[in-house]
C-alpha cells in the first residue's frame, strides 16, 4: 500500500505539470499579447499547439506503454518537455514559439497516461476508477497553480522568469520518477512495434469507440480548450472583471475541476458496489456539462458566471470511461485503447481553442480594445449545438456500449 501511494504521487506531480503547461497562457495571455504582439487567433493556435501535439502523441504513447511501462516512457517525454519549455522561454518568434509548444506537448503527452497505467499495474481493479479520479484530479491542482500563484509570482519574475520556476519543478519530478518508479510490472514486449500498432484494427473495428468516444472528445475537448485558455479573456472582456478578480474565477474554477473529477471517481467507486453501470453515470454528469455551458453563453454575466463552476466540475467525466475500455479491450490492449480516447479528446480541443480564437477575431474590438463579448456568446452557442448532435449519436448507440458478463466483473 505504502508503495502504490508513494507511485500515485509521483504521477500525480508529472500530470500536475502537464496541467500547468497546457493551462498558463490563460493568466499569461496578457503578457504574450503585449510582448509577442500576438492576435486572439495567433494565441488560441499557440496555445492549442500543445494540444493537436498531445494528439499526435497518443498512440506511439499508448504503443510504447504497453510494451515499455510507464516510468521509462515518463523520464524520457518529460525531459522533452523540458527542452521545449526553455526555448519557448528563450523566444520571441511566434513560430519558433510554436514549435517549442510542440516539443513541450509531445512531452507531457504520457503523463496521464502513464498514471492511468500505473494505477492498472499497481492496484487492484475495483480501485481502478477511484485511483484514476485521485491523479487527474490531484494534477488539477495545476490549474490552481495558473491562477493566484502564477498572477503572484509575476510580481517578481517576467513571464519568462515565471516559466524558468516550472522548468526547474520539471527536473525535480524527472528525478523522482527516476528514484521511486519501479520497473516491474504487466508489459508486453512479446510482439514487434508494428504488430502493437496492427493490433489497433481491434479497436478501430469496435463500434463502441464510434459511439462512446464522440460524447468523451466533444465535452474533454470543450473543457480544456475553455478551461486552460478562454474561461480568463471571458471572466475580462464579457464578465468585466479586473485582473485580480480573473484570477479568483480561474481558482474557483480549478477547485470546482478538481472536486468534480474526484467526485467522479469517488461515486463510481460507490455505486459499483451496487451493480449500478458506470456508463450511466458518466452519461448523466456528461448531459450536466453540456447543459452548463448554454447559462454561460445565455444568462447575464452575474448569472452565467456562476455555471462555470458546474461546467469546470462535469468535464472530465469521461474519465470514467478508462476502466470501462480496460474491461472492453483488455490489459494487453489498454493502453492503446485509452489512448484513442484520449488523441480524439486532445484533437478536438485544439480545434476549440484555435476556433474561439477565429470567432472573436472576425468581430471588432469594443471602444476600450477588448475582444467583442458576442464572439465569445456566438462560439459558445455553436460548440453548445455541436454538443447535443453528438449527445444525440450516443444514444443511439446504446446496444453496442453493453459488456458481458466477464468484462463487467474486471472493472
Amino acid at each position: 500500500m505504502k508503495q502504490s501511494i508513494t507511485i500515485i504521487t509521483v504521477f500525480i506531480l508529472g500530470y500536475l505539470l502537464a496541467i500547468i503547461f497546457r493551462s498558463i497562457n490563460g493568466i499569461l495571455a496578457p503578457n504574450l499579447i503585449a510582448d509577442v504582439n500576438l492576435t486572439a487567433s495567433s494565441l488560441g493556435l499557440l496555445t492549442s499547439t500543445l494540444l493537436i501535439a498531445h494528439a499526435i502523441a497518443q498512440i506511439p504513447l499508448g504503443v510504447y506503454l504497453d510494451s515499455h511501462g510507464p516510468k521509462k516512457v515518463q523520464i524520457i517525454l518529460m525531459l522533452l518537455a523540458a527542452v521545449g519549455c526553455i526555448i519557448f522561454a528563450l523566444s520571441s518568434n511566434i513560430y519558433i514559439m510554436t514549435f517549442a509548444r510542440l516539443l513541450i506537448g509531445v512531452g507531457f503527452s504520457g503523463s496521464l497516461m502513464s498514471g492511468f497505467r500505473a494505477v492498472s499495474m499497481y492496484l487492484k481493479p475495483e480501485n481502478s476508477a477511484l485511483g484514476n479520479g485521485i491523479i487527474m484530479s490531484a494534477g488539477q491542482i495545476g490549474l490552481l497553480v495558473t491562477s493566484w500563484p502564477t498572477e503572484y509570482l509575476l510580481n517578481f519574475f517576467t513571464w519568462r522568469g515565471t516559466y524558468g520556476v516550472f522548468i526547474l519543478l520539471i527536473f525535480i519530478v524527472v528525478l523522482l520518477t527516476y528514484i521511486f518508479i519501479p520497473k516491474q510490472g504487466y508489459t508486453d514486449n512479446s510482439k514487434p512495434v508494428i504488430q502493437r500498432l496492427l493490433d489497433l484494427k481491434i479497436v478501430f473495428k469496435d463500434r463502441s469507440i464510434w459511439y462512446l468516444g464522440p460524447l468523451i472528445w466533444i465535452t474533454g475537448g470543450a473543457h480544456i480548450a475553455l478551461l486552460t485558455l478562454w474561461a480568463g479573456p471571458w471572466f475580462n472582456n464579457v464578465a468585466g472583471y479586473s485582473r485580480e478578480e480573473v484570477a479568483t474565477g480561474l481558482t474557483i474554477n480549478a477547485i470546482a475541476a478538481i472536486s468534480g473529477i474526484f467526485l467522479s471517481g469517488l461515486i463510481a467507486k460507490v455505486l459499483s458496489k451496487y451493480n449500478v453501470d458506470i456508463l450511466k453515470i458518466l452519461t448523466i454528469i456528461l448531459i450536466i456539462n453540456i447543459l452548463s455551458l448554454a447559462p454561460i453563453f445565455m444568462l447575464p454575466t452575474s448569472i452565467g458566471s456562476y455555471f462555470w463552476i458546474i461546467f469546470a466540475m462535469t468535464g472530465q467525466g469521461g474519465i470514467l470511461s478508462y476502466p470501462w475500455i480496460t474491461a472492453k479491450f483488455g490489459m494487453a490492449l489498454s493502453s492503446r485503447a485509452n489512448t484513442i480516447v484520449n488523441l480524439g479528446t486532445f484533437v478536438v480541443a485544439f480545434f476549440i481553442q484555435w476556433f474561439v480564437g477565429i470567432i472573436i477575431d472576425m468581430f471588432p474590438l469594443t471602444s476600450t480594445s477588448d475582444y467583442n463579448p458576442m464572439a465569445y456568446h456566438l462560439s459558445f452557442m455553436l460548440i453548445f449545438v455541436i454538443q447535443i448532435v453528438i449527445l444525440i449519436w450516443f444514444f443511439t448507440g446504446q446496444k453496442h456500449l453493453k459488456l458481458n458478463k466477464k468484462e463487467i466483473e474486471t472493472i
